[in-house]
């Protein structure tokens, strides 16, 4: 009888270390996996709840020369626009100037990517200074800003002969904190797929996308992956779209 147990007993433990080795072959280790019908649209949702801000225009009285600008809106903010949007030009907290829309001349219709503006001053040219772009967005209802620091220069024109692009959505209010991921190649080491053209790459917290990448056969390692944070320290999972096989890899490392 003591025999009959321990040859059932080995018996059970052999179907359960074979099941359990078998459960290994089907799941595939480190990430999960999807098909889809068709390329997900992965892009971050700029949309927030900000007043139009009450910026009024400077008395040109007030200052003694001028800069004249063309500011243009980058890609990814151009299907936004509106020509209810404002362009404002800060110096330090002093509003200096502020635009809406340029006109196109030919069309006689507002262009509303792009801004031309006078920005005031009463700075020489020897005076290097903190500078802020604001952009807001009345259909996003969000203020955009980036600052950088400039040496004043009187009368110079700015974006015309080389455009001025300030890279907007990296100065988002609802995504104060900004992160570029180094993607290297034993990051992306689990799903073992080679880059092609139509791949996308992105960054999630939780359902949010926080950041995309375009990629393409020529994308070499390492790469970089801007990632927008509503807070320091968030965790992020990243997202594989291969448009040969459809498939959607979702790794279970989190950056």
């Amino acid at each position: 009888m003591n025999k009959n147990i321990l040859y059932s007993t080995a018996i059970l433990l052999a179907s359960l270390t074979l099941g359990a080795c078998s459960s290994d072959d089907d799941e595939p280790s480190g990430y999960s996996v999807e098909t889809v019908s068709e390329a997900p649209v992965w892009q971050v949702d700029y949309s927030g709840n900000e007043s139009r801000p009450d910026w009024q225009e400077p008395n040109a009285g007030d200052f003694e020369n001028w800069t004249v600008m063309l500011v243009q809106l980058e890609d990814e903010l151009k299907p936004y626009a509106s020509k209810d949007d404002m362009m404002a030009f800060f110096v330090y907290d002093d509003l200096r100037g502020l635009a809406t829309p340029a006109v196109n001349v030919q069309e006689g219709e507002p262009d509303v990517t792009r801004y031309l503006m006078k920005a005031f001053g009463n700075e020489n040219g020897q005076a290097e200074l903190e500078v802020t772009l604001r952009y807001y967005c009345s259909r996003l209802k969000q203020v955009f800003a980036r600052t950088s620091h400039i040496r004043y220069n009187v009368g110079e024109v700015y974006g015309i002969d080389e455009p001025l692009v300030p890279q907007f959505t990296l100065g988002s209010s609802k995504y104060p904190v900004m992160t570029n991921l180094i993607i290297t190649a034993a990051d992306l080491q689990a799903i073992d797929v080679p880059f092609a053209d139509g791949d996308l790459l992105a960054a999630f917290v939780g359902d949010e996308c926080r950041g995309t990448c375009q990629l393409d056969h020529l994308t070499t390692y390492p790469m970089t992956l801007p990632v927008l944070g509503r807070e320091e320290h968030e965790g992020y999972t990243l997202k594989y779209y291969q448009a040969a096989s459809r498939r959607i890899y979702t790794l279970s490392k989190r950056f």
